[in-house]
């Protein structure tokens, strides 16, 4: 993507003035709101937590945060807009109904449905009547295929391996990798593509000081010594090499080459018993771990917690392990362990508190996940269509403003394909804190 004063100077090369001012931008949202099941007995009865899991609370914060949106560009920017709500679950024929009505055919972008079996017949109307149409939800990728005016907004997770790439190469070429999965992994191509991208983007060996060495030699020796441990002070086990600690200090002034070593290990057949064997005490050991099952999270943090006592380590672990929670924070700071994240979102920013006080302003509740989801949502595109007008399509390659909780950031697979966001947060636990990685994705 572009940044800085090129992507200023690009932003609105193609905004259509026209629509700008005079126009009325034409919006359906069709949301789950579940209409049929509040009654005046629903609507009377005290909030409670029970009523909050029912249906009609769903995807209540994701329209309370998309008309926040709304407000702010009606009011402050002086949009001229005309937004029409349905009430679009799972069920088919509420989708049949909504494309039945004919103001429908004039509607600029179409926003939902959720589910997919509703969105498959939206799609097909959308496509007839040449509009726009987004998908909030789906992570699959065959939506925009052959489907040019659709826009998916979750980025898939194949396109994690471009952010993957950028992480190697620019902040872990001289480690030691040792990728881990399990038997039954969700797609054990990823595990393949992971491969190819440390294959292509380590050093084969890396250069480390001797003065460095011996130094990490005397901390262990000290420690071991203090435990009791017995070793050998000549020799030195790292790398699966052995060091001559009496030669590297007659050459202190020069350095010793490891092999930067790819181990793949299947942690159901294996666990983590190369890890010893290969894993360096001298630098770091990039650890990539792919897996989407909270028992083998479970397992995988607590073990490499114990190993950072021993060996410098930094976990990336994929897909979406910011879905588990409860991991402990303790343990994540101890392995720097770097998330991918569709949805980070930053309180301490100014742009958050204000969007929660805003919220809570209105709503008098606590905003959640769909909140900031439907706010992004439709402050991005009512944006683009505000600077765009009819020429929104060719803006999306150019158009990123500041969000709540991610970017934007669309590509198209084939000329004939809808677009689809690439875009994932990337982010390290340090200290106490969530630190955002800045990555360059030469594809993009």
């Amino acid at each position: 993507m572009l940044a800085g004063k090129a992507a200023t100077a690009q932003l609105y090369d193609h905004a259509d003035n026209s629509f700008k001012n005079q126009q009325t931008c034409h919006v359906a949202l069709m949301i789950p709101l579940y209409l049929e099941q509040v009654d005046a007995e629903f609507c009377e009865e005290t909030p409670n937590n029970k009523m909050l899991l029912t249906k009609p609370f769903s995807f209540l914060h994701f329209y309370e945060g998309f008309m926040i949106a709304v407000d702010s560009m009606v009011n402050s920017r002086g949009m001229n807009l005309d937004l029409k709500v349905y009430d679009v679950d799972n069920d088919v024929n509420k989708a049949l109904a909504a494309i039945g009505d004919s103001w429908l055919a004039d509607a600029d972008i179409i926003i939902g449905p959720f589910y997919i079996k509703p969105f498959e017949k939206v799609k097909e109307y959308a496509v007839q009547n040449n509009i726009l149409i987004v998908n909030p939800i789906t992570q699959r990728s065959n939506i925009v295929e052959n489907h040019p005016n659709v826009i998916k907004i979750k980025p898939s997770l194949e396109s994690q391996i471009a952010y993957l790439e950028s992480l190697v190469k620019n902040y872990y070429r001289s480690n030691n990798v040792f990728i881990i999965s399990r038997d039954g992994v969700i797609d054990d191509e990823m595990i393949v593509h992971i491969n190819d991208v440390v294959e292509n983007n380590i050093e084969p060996v890396s250069f480390v000081d001797n003065s460095h060495i011996v130094n990490v030699i005397k901390r262990h020796q000290k420690r071991w010594s203090m435990l009791e441990v017995d070793f050998k002070e000549s020799d030195f086990l790292t790398d699966n090499v052995s060091l001559n600690i009496q030669m590297l200090k007659r050459n202190i002034n020069d350095s010793t080459s490891f092999k930067n070593r790819i181990v793949n290990i299947n942690y159901s057949r294996d666990s983590l018993h190369n890890v010893k064997k290969y894993a360096s005490l001298l630098r770091n050991n990039l650890f990539i771990v792919y897996g989407n099952d909270r028992i083998f999270a479970d397992e995988i943090v607590n073990k490499l917690t114990k190993l950072t006592e021993y060996y410098p380590i930094t976990v990336v672990m994929l897909p979406e392990w910011s879905k588990f929670e409860r991991l402990f924070n303790e343990n994540l700071m101890k392995m720097k362990a770097i998330y991918f994240d569709d949805n980070y979102i930053d309180y301490q920013s100014v742009k958050v508190m204000n969007f929660v006080n805003k919220f809570r302003e209105k709503y008098g509740s606590e905003p959640q996940e769909h909140a900031f989801q439907g706010f992004d949502i439709g402050w991005y595109f009512l944006n683009a269509f505000k600077y765009y007008g009819t020429n929104i399509e060719e803006a999306f390659q150019y158009f990123n403003i500041p969000l709540l909780q991610s970017e934007f950031h669309f590509m198209k697979s084939g000329e004939n394909d809808g677009y689809e966001n690439v875009f994932w947060n990337v982010y390290q636990f340090k200290g106490y804190n969530k630190i955002p990685i800045e990555l360059k994705i030469t594809n993009e």
